[in-house]
């Protein structure tokens, strides 16, 4: 256990390797529901499927603070570390992401800029976009909104976890103010990630076996009556300035929905060895999920410019040449994080250098 007092005086738990794979699967998965939703009604106009895009999102926002809270864990993690490692996983890809469809917005598609380009490119790249009760969409990149709430949810935990007992509390709610309603509104949906990390529930086999099948089951039903299209529209008639909360408006839903995958996650720990027919196709999996985050961030700006500028009709041509552009982005930055990390460790190195030549 660790010798460190207050909330990072935790055990330091391995992640069991069955839920590790279960986990990259569902994150790639997920990415890949998020393309659907915003592709697949272009080249199938016709067709009934509908994909649980908004869904998939509230599955990232728990694995993510599952992920956080075994990160933070660890040992001789550090502020400055837990930071590092932070940006060297979103800035690349989220900055590159914004630079394209910047380029995209302002000279390629004038006409989809309707309020300019700087300001959203700026708000988005500070993931100040969301804060409060702004509400302002990455230039041709509608899903970026998710990673304004994430990088607080980032800051949030980070604030609680590493600040001193005196300053913690009062910290904690400045940053909390920060991010603002409709970013809190969703926060519980993160916490249930850190809570299963450090409490995860103890069933036994019969018992997981039945919640693992009960919350696919509710999930897709949920999901495919569109109760969250229901809630939302019975929270707008008993209160309607709701809408202002936009992307946070089905809080209600998406908080019962955390629930649910938190839930399936805990069962599939249960099961354990049930799971390891993963094993199997452990390689691909695991590169495939190396993929997700420039697979969500880049698919809004690559179906920009494969349907409005190349006019690419043909849904073959289109999800193959998707699949090349996020591959060769993802290669630029996605898929080099340790090259970033080792970037901000100098930079760090340097700046503690710099700071003691000063004092001498």
């Amino acid at each position: 256990m660790s010798e460190m007092k207050g909330p990072r005086a935790v055990f330091h738990k391995r992640i069991p390797p069955a839920l590790s794979l279960y986990l990259d699967l569902a994150r790639f998965l997920a990415a890949v529901f998020v393309v659907l939703y915003h592709t697949w009604a272009l080249f199938f106009p016709n067709s009934a499927v509908k994909w649980p895009g908004h869904e998939a999102v509230v599955v990232f926002f728990v694995l993510s603070g599952y992920v956080i809270a075994h990160a933070v864990a660890q040992p001789n993690v550090t502020l400055a570390r837990y930071v590092e490692h932070r940006a060297a996983r979103i800035l690349p890809v989220a900055w590159l992401a914004l630079f394209l469809s910047c380029l995209l917005a302002a000279f390629a598609l004038p006409a989809a800029d309707g309020q300019g380009v700087v300001w959203p490119t700026v708000a988005n790249a500070l993931f100040i976009a969301q804060a409060g009760w702004l509400w302002v969409e990455a230039p041709l990149n509608s899903p970026f909104w998710s990673l304004n709430y994430e990088v607080w949810y980032y800051i949030i935990f980070g604030v609680w976890m590493f600040s001193s007992a005196k300053w913690r509390t009062w910290l904690t709610l400045l940053a909390l103010a920060f991010a603002g309603p409709k970013i809190v509104l969703l926060l519980p949906v993160w916490l249930m990630g850190v809570f299963l990390y450090h409490r995860m529930p103890a069933m036994s086999r019969p018992l997981a076996w039945a919640v693992f099948a009960g919350t696919l089951l509710i999930g897709a039903a949920l999901w495919w009556l569109d109760v969250s299209g229901s809630i939302r529209a019975w929270l707008y008639a008993v209160f309607p300035p709701a809408w202002r909360a936009h992307y946070s408006s089905q809080f209600i839903y998406d908080n019962l929905l955390g629930l649910i995958v938190a839930a399936n996650f805990a069962a599939v720990v249960a099961l354990d060895k049930s799971f390891n027919w993963l094993f199997k196709g452990e390689r691909p999996i695991r590169y495939l999920a190396s993929f997700t985050f420039s697979l969500y961030v880049f698919h809004s700006p690559i179906l920009e410019l494969l349907t409005k500028v190349a006019h690419i009709a043909s849904p073959l041509w289109f999800y193959s040449l998707m699949a090349v552009c996020v591959f060769l982005l993802a290669q630029l930055t996605e898929r080099r994080i340790k090259f970033f990390r080792g970037l901000l460790s100098g930079a760090e190195r340097r700046q503690g250098a710099g700071a003691a030549d000063a004092v001498k």
